[in-house]
């Protein structure tokens, strides 16, 4: 009987996808084009029906796409049986926090799936999950070992590192793998070396440290702008341009922005991993517990600047209407997961009367009320608009010719806007006062 690196070197091993969404359904359709039988298991039906249809759900995967891979024998349902007797399964399920411990129950899920399904050949499983470094071992391998009936077992973990709505294609982002030994650190480099560049850790927790210190990184770099906002705020400084303007040195320093809090299924979760896992082993990790709260604080910071602004021009927020622009957590995808413009939409809804502008998210996910596109009427009645997140389908000349105040949180409108502009971390509370009630028509910025 051939060995799990002699199927995948004959591209005779099949594939199956536990979870498809946006890791497992880009994951899935890059291995068909890599000419590997694939199958998908996602437990909810409706997502299913939807792929089924040619109808795809993931910002980065076209329904070209996705009918291209169909077409080419990728089959996917929501019983586990469609992944029976897999060569290599892969771990695509969401993860989360909850009560401040890792919320494994996916995990867990998908590890028992693999379990009962898996058959008596040599078999890889490679967790590509964002988990805390050691849960291959100590969550998926004694789930899958312990259940299994025959078969040898080989772990790995290849952490996801997908841009959502960004630039680079799935096979130009090098992919980390981990493992424990030798045979599935080969196994798995065959199989994921035939979609992208691969770069070798020695142990399956490595990787994991390397995909939770990635996200840590960009997490505590932005609570760091997020920070000085406060502080420019009270100084005759600009604090984006300060940071553009330290973007010119060609080394020693990385360009992030301040924003309204970050968010997705990566930067405000991964992080506490490790907090969580440090406290575990009786050590502490203070400076990236007081990053997140930083950024954690953001949106009611957005929301007291646009509060202080209604008042400062002579109006109470409960009788203000207010346009809140984009609910996604990021620019140009439809993804409203842990999104800090939605904390700060419910935040001015306790306040003032306030609309959620937004063409890509989809209500029924976000659970809140959210409209695709505002009248120019609608704009001009406006008392403010706040400009949370900058998507592409945003007209922002239409916006700073039609709004009378905008309270921009991503510093991008355009500088000759017609409308009185504050931009996050410009201007501090009495000086924006006094400017709001007294700037002449152009802006200020």
């Amino acid at each position: 009987m051939q060995g799990i690196k002699e199927r995948l070197a004959d591209r005779e091993a099949e594939i199956g996808v536990i979870g498809l969404g946006y890791v497992g359904l880009p994951l899935s359709l890059a291995f068909v084009d890599a000419g590997f039988d694939v199958h998908g298991f996602d437990i909810d039906e409706k997502r299913v029906e939807r792929l089924q249809a040619g109808d795809s759900y993931v910002d980065d995967v076209s329904d070209t796409d996705l009918a291209a891979g169909l077409n080419d024998g990728f089959t996917l349902a929501s019983t586990s049986d469609i992944v029976a007797d897999c060569d290599a399964y892969i771990i695509a399920v969401p993860t989360s926090i909850s009560d401040g411990e890792p919320a494994m129950g996916a995990v867990r899920a998908a590890a028992k799936t693999i379990a009962k399904q898996a058959g008596k050949r040599e078999t890889l499983i490679v967790v590509s999950s964002t988990v805390y470094p050691g849960a291959t071992n100590e969550v998926v391998a004694p789930i899958v070992t312990a259940d299994r009936s025959a078969g040898s077992t080989l772990f790995a973990m290849v952490p996801e590192r997908l841009n959502p709505g960004g630039d680079h294609e799935i096979g130009e982002i090098p992919l980390v793998v981990g493992a424990d030994n030798p045979t599935a650190r080969d196994a798995t480099k065959m199989l994921f070396g035939t979609i992208t560049e691969t770069v070798s850790v020695d142990a399956t927790e490595t990787a994991a440290l390397s995909k939770t210190l990635e996200n840590t990184y960009r997490m505590v770099n932005i609570a760091l702008v997020n920070q000085l906002v406060a502080l420019a705020e009270r100084l005759d400084a600009d604090v984006w341009e300060a940071i553009e303007a330290a973007g010119t040195k060609p080394f020693g320093f990385q360009a992030f922005e301040p924003g309204p809090g970050v968010g997705g299924h990566c930067i405000p979760i991964d992080p506490q991993f490790l907090t969580w896992q440090a406290d575990e082993l009786g050590t502490e990790l203070p400076f990236i517990e007081h990053a997140h709260e930083v950024n954690e604080e953001m949106p009611g910071r957005v929301v007291d600047g646009v509060t202080t602004a209604l008042e400062a021009r002579g109006i109470s927020p409960d009788d203000a209407s207010v346009l809140a622009f984009g609910a996604a957590y990021k620019s140009n995808v439809g993804d409203p997961r842990h999104s800090p413009a939605i904390e700060v939409f419910n935040g001015l809804r306790r306040h003032t009367n306030v609309t959620l502008v937004d063409p890509h998210v989809d209500p029924e996910e976000a659970r809140i009320p959210i409209v695709d596109t505002v009248s120019a009427g609608e704009i001009e009645a406006a008392d403010a608009v706040v400009l949370l997140v900058n998507h592409d389908a945003f007209d922002l000349e239409r916006l700073g010719e039609l709004a009378s105040f905008v309270y921009d949180a991503k510093n991008a409108m355009p500088s000759d806007a017609s409308a009185t502009v504050v931009t996050l971390g410009n201007v501090d509370t009495e000086l924006q006062s006094h400017a709001l009630r007294y700037a002449p028509a152009g802006g200020q910025r």
